[in-house]
């Protein structure tokens, strides 16, 4: 079975991790109340954005349903960066 990553090409995948970053960001802005200039692919998570456990909770959720993806616990440990969020909702969306 082909990886439906190896059929996109270079230009498609920007596009896509893109459009997930818009929606994370919308999301964080949302749920922060913070103005979307302070938020960056490299914008630690949990330093900058000072997530605590139930925003990080609630942004999970938030992910979960919009991409119908499960983001697995062990997975949620390794983010650090918001580009982190990006690369994992992106390798989960096109897995499924």
């Amino acid at each position: 079975m082909d990886d439906p990553r190896e059929r996109m090409n270079a230009e498609e995948v920007l596009e896509k991790k893109d459009k997930i970053f818009e929606d994370v960001l919308n999301m964080l802005v949302d749920r922060l109340n913070i103005s979307p200039t302070d938020i960056r692919m490299d914008t630690d998570v949990k330093e900058e954005l000072m997530f605590d456990s139930l925003e990080l909770y609630e942004l999970v959720v938030d992910i979960e349903e919009a991409y119908d993806i499960r983001l697995p616990d062990e997975d949620l440990d390794r983010i650090v960066l918001v580009k982190d969020v990006v690369e994992l909702i992106y390798t989960l969306s096109t897995d499924s």
